[in-house]
């Protein structure tokens, strides 16, 4: 059983990594092809090749945490398991994530507030998206970084 619990929790670890790699690459990808919209460079082969990355991230996440879902739920179906995998200091730094994340969010649209006095900022639901997107990443690799610790 120990084993168990050490294979689980290499593969918990193994999948936040994944994703969160996933997770700064599309960060930076849509990042790009904001900025790329003042040029009309998101037409070009250059931003259709961000635009790919962007749909290639997004499946990668989305892999990454359909995983996170199945091991967690296979957690939780097992009380050994569980009572090993999510002790008080996994739910501590999973509060402590929560912090990180609103931070997150309000950096974002900080971000975007700031930016707006001398780019065009046409698209608010982007805004809303990106703050919501980034929160839930830093959420993740709060958790990871103080889970490593």
């Amino acid at each position: 059983m120990n084993r168990d619990i050490e294979k689980m929790d290499r593969a918990r670890r193994s999948y936040l990594r994944g994703y969160l790699v996933a997770f700064v690459i599309f960060v930076i990808l849509m990042f790009t092809r904001f900025f790329f919209r003042a040029d009309n460079l998101n037409r070009e082969p250059i931003g259709i090749v961000v635009l790919i990355g962007l749909i290639i991230t997004v499946v990668i996440q989305a892999y990454y945490m359909m995983r996170l879902s199945l091991l967690q739920k296979k957690i939780r179906g097992n009380p050994e398991l569980k009572e090993a995998l999510e002790y008080e200091l996994v739910r501590l730094h999973e509060l402590k994530s929560w912090k990180a994340a609103y931070l997150a969010a309000i950096a974002t649209t900080s971000f975007f507030a700031i930016v707006s006095f001398s780019y065009p900022i046409c698209d608010l639901v982007m805004v809303a998206l990106s703050s919501i997107i980034i929160g839930a990443g830093a959420y993740r690799m709060a958790f990871y970084i103080l889970d490593r610790a």
